[in-house]
């Protein structure tokens, strides 16, 4: 079994006001480089989303100024297959789908492309961020992961893996688990309606349902974390604290360390452009600092 190594780990996207993955408004070169600053000699792990302008400049960063971080790369897939009978989202059109697909395998060779180029600072790929979540409708089949994971590790060196919800790994992957070097797995015990009192033994007991479900696999967490604002839908206001984050994060730092488990907190800086109109919504706001660059 390939082991990740333990280290101090987070999420990283650095979008401030007015930039948008969706608008392909990228921060700077220097604004990253700002960001890798305040992280560096804190966190070892870096976790990053996809292969965008801003994927490019983060290892571009790490390799000129020698900084020391690991990055686990992201893959963004498109969706090539809709959800069947879903409550809300609008199918995607056959043309769409088969326009994706050939998109997606230009994704793939390009994450190979830049894993290989930067396999000394790249510590892991994901073929994916929770395509298999049933909110998400960039939706592809787990043979595609299964595909996707198999082709990377074939033409790179690298360790693969793939970031879903917990209880996602245990319903559905169970074919990918056996291809992945490792499982990442997500856990939010706020998003699940827990308080901050009961959040650390939700959050290792999701932990240790997956690690069961997969014995032989070195499971580690990517995402975890807690909110500073609420607008109270699905997450009440009262939960939303800096002090809660700070209790949560410190709790479940204290915990990987004693366990050597791999936990990327869920975030570094809060990202404004995430949800919608809405200044509170918690989509925005779990950053360890402020979109200012202001720690918590």
């Amino acid at each position: 079994m390939k082991r990740f190594k333990y280290n101090s780990a987070i999420n990283y996207s650095g979008y401030r006001e007015n930039q948008s993955p969706l608008e392909k408004t990228y921060p700077s070169k220097s604004e990253i480089l700002e960001d890798l600053r305040l992280l560096e000699g804190e966190f070892y792990y870096l976790r990053i989303y996809d292969c965008s302008l801003q994927a490019y400049r983060v290892l571009e960063l790490i390799t000129e100024h020698d900084l020391d971080f690991k990055v686990m790369l992201g893959l963004s897939l498109r969706a090539e297959i809709n959800h069947e009978n879903h409550d809300y989202f609008p199918k995607h059109s056959a043309e769409e789908l088969k326009k994706n697909k050939t998109t997606n395998e230009e994704l793939i060779k390009e994450i190979i492309q830049l894993g290989n180029k930067y396999k000394s600072i790249v510590s892991a790929v994901s073929v994916g961020n929770e395509t298999r979540s049933p909110w998400n409708n960039k939706r592809v089949s787990v043979q595609r992961l299964v595909d996707a994971a198999t082709k990377i590790k074939q033409q790179t060196d690298l360790l693969v893996t793939f970031c879903e919800e917990y209880q996602t790994w245990i319903n559905d992957l169970a074919p990918l688990a056996k291809v992945v070097d490792f499982i990442s797995l997500h856990t939010y015990p706020v998003w699940q309606g827990y308080s901050i009192d009961e959040a650390l033994d939700i959050a290792v007991k999701n932990y240790r349902e997956v690690q069961e479900a997969y014995p032989s696999k070195d499971c580690i967490i990517t995402e975890t974390g807690w909110p500073t604002s609420s607008h109270g839908n699905k997450i009440k206001r009262e939960y939303a604290t800096v002090e809660n984050q700070k209790k949560f994060n410190k709790q479940i730092i204290d915990w990987a360390e004693e366990e050597s488990v791999v936990v990327y907190l869920f975030e570094a800086f809060d990202e404004p452009w995430k949800g919608g109109d809405n200044k509170d919504e918690p989509e925005k706001h779990w950053g360890i600092y402020y979109v200012n660059r202001t720690r918590k």
